[in-house]
């Protein structure tokens, strides 16, 4: 089947030939990183290390591998055809109406898990005694303000990142100034939580690329952000990602070094547990606020962007029309209460350990069609070679394929629901155009 030529469009931001506009590399990068440092450095080194122990520093190594080829994507995605929709508009045009429907399905449910992960993190930090209802009241409030048109803007995501990285840096001092705790002498059982077990590296990779989510914020923003240019995501892309992993590197061998993989393992909040265990108690305070500030932030543009997408979707005829839209229509109040029952619904079913494992198993599955999709760029189209994108594709494939078997199955049942819906919306519309035509 012959590909659909897309017309040329030339990358935002640039006004005429040698003439750039648009956010600086700085910005990118920062905007990135305000995106990326939510519940992943606070809240997802504890089931990585309760898979794999120490490995899941290598995991993490990994799982900035796959960021990198993915945002690589979904760069040279958006450069050749700006928009809305990320990915699942991508793999659409790309690969057909059905792997679109696919990705689409898995997307939305894999940020309803993400979402819930975030509002965990943020009861944990906030309310440990009622983290689930807190959680669900930052949901709601995040839906709410998506829904009222709340962006985060250049100068609140420049301080909001400053703040977390001075405080992750006051974190990592601490832990590495202060010698741990000194181990009891008596040996854990094998298979406990926190065991180093090579063989789950591979699971730790998968848990770990959730600290990752977020670099579509740069890579393939919505058609009302700011588009960075093209030449600047030269740049940007690389450097975000590697001080992304850097961050994570260093603050989970600060912790790691102070309370042990076993330790870290089981505790819901572990960077203030590692300033407990430092003899820092003093920081913790600090350590909360930072937390808080860092997801409240990351659930504001989780929840946006799965909003994004449903209206993409509706748009298309690939999600059923609400009662108020007579075909398809972009409305953004019936997405945001689509977006915002779903999280909730997650928030209140799942634990924070099994929705942060469900988000990036979706994750990987939605990245794996992106990647196939940039694989059909034309050559003009691309910044980066074909070949990151295979890589990317395997990567995705290979580690989604060893992540637990429910949360594996939950994905393909976002994917399957993807393809059901179309066919529903196409039949609700043709019904309503028969109840007018009868009328």
């Amino acid at each position: 089947m012959l590909r659909e030529r897309r017309n040329a469009v030339p990358p935002a931001g640039t006004t005429k030939p040698g003439v750039t506009t648009g956010p600086s590399t700085l910005d990118a990068v920062v905007a990135g990183l305000g995106a990326m440092l939510g519940a992943g450095v606070f809240a997802g080194l504890a089931p990585a290390s309760a898979l794999a122990g120490r490995w899941l520093l290598l995991g993490a190594v990994i799982a900035g591998l796959i960021a990198l080829c993915s945002a690589f994507s979904t760069a040279d995605h958006a450069s050749a055809d700006p928009g809305s929709g990320g990915g699942y508009r991508y793999t659409r045009e790309q690969l057909g109406r059905l792997p679109g429907r696919m990705a689409g399905g898995v997307y939305l449910v894999g940020r309803a898990a993400a979402a819930a992960a975030l509002a965990d993190c943020f009861g944990n930090y906030a309310t440990p005694s009622r983290p689930m209802l807190t959680g669900v009241v930052v949901v709601l409030a995040a839906v709410a303000a998506d829904a009222a048109g709340i962006r985060l803007s250049r100068t609140v995501t420049r301080v909001l990142v400053g703040f977390v990285l001075v405080v992750l840096a006051i974190v990592i001092a601490c832990c590495f100034a202060i010698a741990p705790p000194a181990p009891t002498g008596v040996p854990l059982p094998a298979g406990f939580p926190g065991s180093d077990n090579v063989g789950e590296l591979l699971p730790a990779a998968g848990v770990m690329f959730f600290c990752f989510l977020g670099f579509e914020r740069i890579t393939a923003p919505a058609a009302d952000h700011a588009v960075i240019p093209r030449k600047r995501l030269v740049i940007a892309v690389p450097v975000l990602i590697v001080l992304a992993l850097g961050s994570y590197l260093a603050v989970s061998a600060a912790v790691l070094h102070q309370l042990g993989p076993n330790r870290l393992a089981l505790s819901p909040v572990p960077l203030t547990d590692a300033m407990a265990a430092a003899d820092a108690t003093p920081i913790a305070p600090l350590v909360s606020m930072a937390a808080l500030a860092a997801t409240a932030g990351a659930l504001l543009l989780v929840v946006g962007g799965a909003r994004r997408t449903a209206e993409v979707m509706a748009g298309r005829g690939d999600l059923p029309p609400t009662p108020k839209t007579p075909g398809h229509g972009r409305l953004r109040l019936p997405a945001a209460v689509l977006i915002g029952v779903g999280s909730v619904v997650a928030t209140v079913l799942l634990s924070p350990t099994r929705a942060i494992v469900l988000a990036a198993t979706c994750a990987l599955a939605y990245y794996a069609f992106t990647n196939a999709a940039a694989r059909l760029l034309l050559r003009g189209e691309r910044v980066w070679p074909a070949r990151s994108a295979c890589f990317g594709l395997g990567l995705c494939v290979l580690v989604a394929l060893v992540m637990p078997s429910a949360d594996l199955v939950v994905a393909l049942f976002g994917m399957a629901a993807g393809l059901l819906l179309g066919p529903l919306a196409t039949a609700i519309r043709g019904a309503r155009r028969y109840v007018r035509h009868r009328g």
